[in-house]
């Protein structure tokens, strides 16, 4: 019955596991499926729920302090649960790093016995149809990216971003403002409001980095900042600062990546 995912019989499912074990907080991932699945456990357990978490920390009474950004990503609020158990989150994927591999399991399995029936499900699943024309971003989880921001000045010297970011095998982002003019996707926002991310690389082109940018950014392993004004505040933040015209260096940005990722010339190198 868990199959395929359908709200009815995860939530009873869920309910259930709560209801037996009585957890003091319960975290799900602020993905699609976490969001629909989330509300309808809160709403069942009549107890909170703060959603699209940033930051999460317990105080030393076991409340849990949960960070999300509000008033359209311009102020971080911290919501507490005081009254209702258990206390729940969804957290935004990427927020927090990647802890250590450990080898020694050190968590407790517990397996439960769920006693649903299929017959008490009212929806069923009759088939699956992926929707293979939506080009849908993957920036939560791209090694490189590469974004553009109100700097480029138009929608055509955004495609130099695109270009850059097909040469090198990477995903394409931008800040809100382009998402604001219709000229980027929503889904490839980046920032408080936006996606989480933490490349490798990531490449801004004409994005001023004010804060509700950085906290979707700050994560990365290198950040190189290309923009015309020296003061800009991702240079605070940013490993690599290049006080230039993006539009102008893009393009060579491209090619030199090209010439230097060409199979030929991986050729002649390796020779």
């Amino acid at each position: 019955m868990l199959t395929d995912y359908r709200n009815e019989s995860y939530t009873k499912a869920l309910t259930d596991v709560v209801n037996t074990y009585k957890p003091e907080i319960l975290l799900l991932g602020a993905t699609t499926l976490g969001r629909d699945l989330a509300g309808a456990v809160a709403t069942t357990l009549l107890t909170g729920l703060t959603a699209d978490c940033t930051e999460l920390d317990v105080d030393s009474d076991n409340s849990l302090a949960a960070t999300r950004p509000t008033f359209g990503g311009s102020l971080l609020c911290t919501i507490y649960t005081l009254n209702f158990r258990p206390q729940m989150a969804t957290v935004r994927p990427r927020v927090m790093p990647m802890p250590e591999r450990v080898q020694k399991p050190i968590g407790r399995v517990v397996e439960h016995q769920l006693g649903m029936v299929e017959a008490d499900i009212v929806t069923k699943v009759l088939a699956f149809v992926p929707d293979r024309d939506k080009a849908t971003s993957n920036l939560a989880y791209a090694d490189i990216v590469v974004a553009g921001g109100l700097g480029l000045g138009s929608l055509e010297n955004f495609q130099l971003v695109r270009q850059l970011a097909s040469v090198l095998g990477a995903e394409y982002g931008c800040s809100r403002p382009l998402v604001q003019k219709g000229w980027v996707s929503s889904d490839r926002q980046i920032g408080q409001t936006g996606k989480t991310i933490r490349p490798k690389l990531y490449i801004a082109a004409g994005i001023s980095g004010a804060i509700q940018h950085r906290v979707g950014v700050d994560g990365a392993d290198m950040i190189v900042a290309i923009n015309t004004d020296k003061n800009a505040p991702i240079f605070d933040f940013a490993h690599l600062a290049l006080v230039t015209d993006a539009v102008r260096l893009l393009p060579a940005l491209t090619e030199a990546f090209r010439k230097r990722l060409s199979p030929h010339t991986r050729d002649r190198i390796a020779s």
